[in-house]
């Protein structure tokens, strides 16, 4: 515990005293050209001074920065250096159109792009659409190793290695005392160029979750390895996987593509990941897709049984039990973080069961993102987790005697505003600092909070009853024929009638020897009358739509509820 003491101050700062600590020990490890690279925890800091010393030498210092790109090193050293060297890291959704790269760029004002070899003939093509950008960077493949000679000019288009081997020949610029105070960092929420909105950060905002994860993520330690596989230009994954992770001397393994994940997985046998629910229920179904396979349905159920009676008295029979399930995700998977959405109760109780503690946490862009977090060895599976040492919260309801209210908290991690917004950021953001996150719950008497369900997501009915869809949706997605589900209003009869949209999940019924749709369709109407069951009579679904193909989803794997409303 004595090496997390020291309060992290800056992101730069961040970086220097986990080199301090972990030296050699390896902080990134990645595939590139079908070749395996390692880089440790001091050289990536090296890289990152040499970045900022560049960019200050070079005339880049101060500037917007928007960067777009696959996960890898270079991404997380440009972010750093774009910030200590006392510009903005701008990062931008890799999932983006064309058109819409363009327009985001001109929003946020951004005055040099940085981009990944998959955008290079996009960008230079098509350079002078970017209104304001005067400079362009490829994160080229480096093994940084620093032997190329540094520039001394800046070029329109250049390398960001180029940049970094500059700065590290010019060693005599000393990076400057960072004002965490000031914006730092622009992040588009979730949306098209029209309804998309910019929320401003800055390191203070960023520290004080790496500084508030410590707690929670003790059971993080250098022995550990990270598999990231969430889009790194999310703050969810930034901060709390990249940022936090190192602070705990993890080794973090790059995954590469979505379409790698189970490869990578075997390749790199992490001990730990840091989630959506997402890929939690695809492990899951991947899990059980085995065990119907081998037809050991009846056996598996026992074995978790037997597994969560002998840890009441604290015999560990998971390896015995389960050795071999997980085996398919590299053996050594103990550790989760899961956040983003909701995840169902049972499916932490189940991992648990086998050997993977998931730990379940809540936040929000504008709260850079960390509010609460479930610490690891701590069960409570229907808590997104104990709220942050930093932080006050309090549940804003309508009425006194109401269960739930939105949830509001104040704290350092809490946004500046919303870019050039200033009517968008007073309908959240009080004079105060409170921040109204939008979403419904509640906290219990030991400080742990609970989250119903989206404001903006709830259903009200003509009798003036709230329906929170997010309840059912966690009823449907036990049900092993939904692949995938949400539940939304539609008018009928002068009122909302609750309707169940459903993409079934055709695999395992054709399992059960359901061929046709129809075969299908019946038996999953025949489980919904069975979740009904389990419903009031006002939050009973009424209707079902079945959906041909699979929901749009964000980067993160959020289904894009607006679509389907």
């Amino acid at each position: 515990m004595e090496n997390y003491c020291r309060p992290v101050k800056s992101l730069i700062d961040n970086y220097a005293y986990a080199a301090e600590r972990f030296e050699n020990h390896v902080l990134f490890m990645f595939e590139r050209a079908r070749k395996d690279y390692e880089i440790s925890y001091r050289k990536f800091y090296e890289y990152a001074c040499a970045m900022t010393r560049g960019y200050m030498h070079l005339g880049l210092a101060g500037k917007r920065i928007a960067i777009i790109g696959e996960n890898c090193p270079e991404w997380i050293a440009t972010y750093l250096a774009a910030i200590s060297s006392g510009g903005v890291a701008v990062p931008i959704d890799v999932a983006l159109s064309k058109e819409q790269l363009v327009e985001f760029a001109k929003m946020a004002e951004v005055e040099v792009l940085a981009y990944s070899k998959t955008w290079a003939s996009f960008v230079e093509e098509n350079a002078d659409s970017f209104e304001g950008v005067s400079t362009f960077i490829q994160l080229a493949d480096t093994t940084f190793d620093f032997e190329t000679a540094e520039i001394h000019e800046l070029e329109k288009f250049t390398t960001a290695e180029k940049i970094a081997h500059t700065g590290n020949a010019i060693k005599n610029i000393a990076i400057p005392e960072q004002d965490t105070e000031r914006m730092s960092v622009m992040l588009f929420t979730s949306g098209t160029t029209g309804t998309s909105k910019i929320v401003m950060l800055n390191q203070r905002n960023i520290c004080s979750v790496i500084n508030d994860a410590r707690k929670p993520l003790v059971a993080f330690n250098e022995k550990d390895l990270l598999l990231s596989v969430l889009p790194v230009h999310h703050t969810y994954e930034l901060t709390c996987g990249i940022f936090a992770a190192s602070d705990h001397g993890c080794a973090i393994a790059i995954n590469d593509s979505i379409k790698h994940v189970t490869k990578n997985l075997k390749k790199y046998k992490p001990t730990a990941m840091a989630v959506v629910p997402l890929y939690v229920e695809v492990f899951y179904n991947s899990i059980m897709k085995t065990v119907r396979k081998q037809g050991i349905e009846s056996k598996f159920a026992f074995a978790l049984k037997l597994a969560k009676t002998a840890d009441k008295v604290n015999i560990n029979l998971r390896k015995q039990l389960f050795g071999k399930v997980m085996e398919a995700f590299g053996g050594r998977l103990n550790k989760m973080v899961c956040g983003g959405a909701a995840l169902r109760p049972e499916l932490v109780s189940i991992f648990r069961a086998i050997g993977v503690n998931i730990c379940q946490g809540y936040g929000i862009t504008e709260c850079a993102p960390l509010i609460s977090v479930v610490p690891f060895g701590v069960y409570n599976p229907k808590s997104c987790g104990l709220i942050s040492e930093s932080l006050q919260v309090f549940i804003d309801k309508e009425n006194p005697t109401d269960e739930f209210g939105e949830i509001v908290v104040k704290g350092p991690n809490v946004m500046l505003g919303y870019y050039k917004n200033k009517q968008a950021t007073k309908e959240v953001l009080s004079p105060k600092g409170w921040f109204y996150t939008g979403d419904y719950g509640y906290v219990d008497a030991n400080n742990y909070l609970y989250i119903t369900g989206r404001k903006k997501n709830i259903i009200v009915l003509q009798d003036g009853k709230n329906v929170f869809p997010e309840e059912i949706e966690e009823y449907l997605g036990a049900v092993p024929h939904v692949k995938e589900c949400v539940v939304v209003g539609r008018q009928k009869d002068n009122d909302l009638a609750i309707t169940a949209l459903v993409y079934p999940d055709f695999e395992y019924t054709e399992s059960l020897g359901l061929k046709s749709k129809e075969e299908v369709y019946n038996a999953i109407r025949d489980e919904i009358n069975a979740v009904n069951r389990k419903l009031v009579g006002y939050k009973r679904i009424v209707s079902v739509e079945f959906m041909d193909e699979e929901f749009e989803k964000t980067p993160s794997k959020k289904i894009k509820r607006f679509l389907y409303k």
